[in-house]
């Protein structure tokens, strides 16, 4: 499945989420990002993935 989503991906993202895709790849330069998602083969134990829309990113945002 290819899908570009120029405005907020984070849409697109978790819609895919709910269909059992995962991030397993990003790539980024100062104005684009890409996530790669795949459905896993196995269950993961920690599915702990987060998406964060603002301007700011990363500023204060980073853990």
């Amino acid at each position: 499945v290819v899908e570009l989503d120029f405005l907020y991906p984070s849409e697109g993202i978790h819609r895919r989420w709910e269909s059992g895709y995962r991030i397993t790849a990003t790539a980024a330069t100062s104005d684009q990002s890409a996530f790669i998602l795949s459905i896993p083969k196995k269950r993961i134990a920690d599915e702990t993935q987060e998406t964060l829309r603002t301007t700011a990113f990363p500023g204060i945002h980073v853990k």
